[in-house]
């Protein structure tokens, strides 16, 4: 079967489609909002479009898994299975990580090379619908929202009594994975939720 956003020969005509332009061209105090005084910022990222299909290529791939995570499990499955990797860490490199740097002052070569794991996880009234309250094995954490059909859900932030539910699809959320952001999915009440998440670490 063929899925037209495994198509990444042309990196321009790519992002053309899939990525929004405005944040593209790293017009960040414009586009980006930080949700009170809580180092969460949201953005847009992705298009509707990448959203839909990137949905449908994990659904036709069929590799969901229920236990990839020891103590805060979810059901997810790894972009490289699905062979959205590549991309998508392209897409980290150039667009986020330089906001990244730009937003938080980052210093140091190992902010010119990420190590990130990159996977999308569902929410389900039968099988999953929240997760607990956590800390990521990260520097900075990416949630991307991939679709709208579901009620409820959003991640809560409870030391900043902050919940990061965007509106539109395809809107990223940005925040530091370890120590100070602890923070959990909110269940959902209705439908799917899906998302895409990225541990992002600084490289040697």
């Amino acid at each position: 079967e063929y899925f037209e956003i495994l198509d990444t020969s042309d990196w321009d005509a790519w992002c053309s489609k899939y990525v929004n332009q405005t944040i593209r061209k790293g017009e960040w105090d414009l586009i980006v909002d930080e949700i009170g005084d809580t180092n969460i910022l949201e953005f847009p990222l992705f298009t509707p479009k990448f959203c839909r299909e990137a949905i449908a290529l994990a659904d036709a791939k069929d590799k969901w898994t229920i236990d990839r995570h020891e103590f805060y499990p979810t059901n997810d499955v790894l972009l490289p299975e699905i062979g959205l990797d590549e991309i998508y860490n392209r897409v980290i490199h150039e667009v986020v990580r330089p906001l990244c740097i730009y937003w938080w002052h980052l210093e140091g070569k190992g902010w010119k090379k990420l190590k990130n794991e990159n996977f999308m996880a569902r929410y389900t009234m039968d099988r999953q619908s929240h997760l607990s309250l956590h800390h990521d094995f990260s520097h900075v954490t990416m949630v991307v929202k991939l679709n709208d059909e579901f009620d409820g859900g959003g991640t809560w932030f409870p030391k900043y009594k902050t919940l990061s539910n965007p509106e539109m699809v395809g809107t990223a959320t940005l925040h530091p994975g370890m120590i100070t952001h602890q923070h959990g999915a909110r269940p959902i009440t209705a439908g799917k939720r899906f998302i895409a998440v990225s541990f992002m670490r600084q490289g040697e």
